[in-house]
């Protein structure tokens, strides 16, 4: 129960009672919750879009795009985004390892994080709002948030950390196979009940996901707190990037 407790309180601002307790064993065994978290945060996704088309708002595409994006940020928290941020400093500043963590560090929002901010907002903006009108839009809405997440402890679990500090150090401590085996049971569950279209998006986002790892584990030795956020923003990203791009083949031979 603590571990389900730490990874609602630590990866959703969800109104949740209490401050759960937390060590190494909790925060690695959180992990296996995190797709239920990312779960959680599509059904008020979904819930807001059930909203939408109920009370005869007009369906604006990019309005609705906006609306799930600042839903997504109030019940999901801003770790994921924050995360990103650094690591776009922190990856692209060209500075070698030591200097690179020292610039994920820093307490200040750089040029480069700014940049990598503005980018993933509106790339998201887009490409939900392109996939709105879609009859899938509400597996969507459901499935991505908890692929991002999924797709963070992927990253926790099968590489090692960049310091000996940190959460980062802290998730990877007591670390057990069952944890990622769980949580990839769960997600390959979810993703079989979704339509055809999301299983050769769902591959090649993965593909994407260990491009994004190997970039990271050679830039900068290993994982930190800020690059399991640029693994959920790549993960989502591209999920719905191939998604949008494989749709209107799946309709066609559908069709």
């Amino acid at each position: 129960m603590r571990p389900m407790l730490f990874a609602f309180h630590y990866f959703t601002n969800l109104p949740l009672p209490g401050e759960p307790g937390w060590d190494e064993r909790v925060a690695s065994a959180s992990l296996t919750w995190l797709p239920f978290t990312g779960l959680a945060v599509g059904f008020c996704l979904c819930a807001l879009e059930l909203i939408f088309r109920n009370t005869g708002a007009p369906q604006y595409p990019p309005l609705k795009a906006l609306l799930v994006m600042t839903m997504e940020l109030w019940t999901g928290g801003s770790f994921i985004l924050g995360g990103f941020c650094k690591s776009c400093e922190g990856m692209l500043s060209q500075l070698g390892r030591t200097r690179s963590l020292e610039i994920m560090k820093e307490s200040r929002l750089g040029a480069t994080g700014a940049i990598g901010l503005v980018f993933a907002l509106l790339a998201k903006l887009l490409l939900l709002a392109e996939m709105s009108l879609q009859k899938d839009y509400l597996y969507i809405l459901l499935f991505y948030p908890c692929w991002g997440r999924w797709a963070l402890s992927f990253a926790a679990c099968n590489y090692p950390a960049a310091k000996n500090e940190g959460m980062a150090y802290f998730f990877k401590s007591g670390q057990k196979p069952a944890y990622i085996l769980l949580s990839s049971a769960f997600v390959l569950m979810l993703l079989i009940l979704t339509p055809g279209s999301f299983y050769l998006a769902a591959l090649l986002s993965f593909a994407a996901l260990l491009f994004c790892c190997s970039q990271e584990q050679a830039r900068l030795g290993g994982q930190t707190e800020d690059t399991y956020g640029l693994a959920a923003v790549v993960a989502e990203l591209t999920f719905l990037l191939f998604l949008a791009l494989s749709a209107p083949l799946f309709a066609y031979l559908g069709g």
